[in-house]
């Protein structure tokens, strides 16, 4: 395995900035390039962590020092920039969901595989306190027989978060609303 890990990050919305810190923060890896359709945000966004600066996803995947990308999208586009990264080598983090249809979702997975590349996606959920052990109750038998569960997501979105991006709460880019983009949590 290389020394450092180098990053590229596509899309710098709300999540961005949480994984450009965490790219900072890791030992052996650097956020070398961000991408993004508008200029003036990727060069806001890139020159706190000295990274080159990218408005075409293309040209950033031609960068052969770029060994990971971030895809931090919209839902609807994970599959389709996940794929165009594993064909060019790049292993991806992904963040939730993975795509919002099982068909784009499997075609990364199998494009992946294809490519002898890593794929990851975000769920920064599953190792929380309560989660952590609830699953120990279940693998230790503690709870008996499970024969039915329920799930509740408490989390509120306001009309304004929707209304932020012209994405959300789309089908074809965030798969629908509050079920696939804050219930996958």
């Amino acid at each position: 395995m290389k020394e450092v890990l180098n990053f590229g990050i596509v899309g710098y919305g709300m999540i961005a900035k949480i994984h450009a810190t965490c790219i900072d923060e890791i030992q052996g890896a650097k956020l070398i390039a961000v991408c993004g359709n508008n200029q003036n945000k990727a060069e806001s966004f890139a020159a706190s962590y000295g990274a080159q600066v990218y408005t075409d996803y293309d040209e950033m995947l031609a960068n052969k020092d770029i060994d990971v990308v971030c895809i931090l999208t919209p839902s609807g586009t994970h599959a389709e920039l996940g794929m165009a990264a594993a064909l060019s080598g790049k292993h991806i983090i992904v963040e939730k969901p993975i795509d919002v249809t099982l068909e784009a979702t499997d075609k990364l997975l199998e494009t992946c595989r294809a490519c002898h590349v890593k794929l990851c996606c975000i769920s920064q959920h599953r190792y929380d306190p309560a989660i952590v052990e609830l699953k120990k109750a279940v693998d230790t038998n503690q709870l008996g027989q499970l024969n039915f569960g329920v799930s509740r997501t408490t989390w509120y979105r306001s009309q304004e978060y929707y209304d932020s991006n012209s994405w959300r709460g789309t089908r074809a880019l965030d798969g629908g609303g509050a079920l696939i983009n804050q219930s996958i949590h």
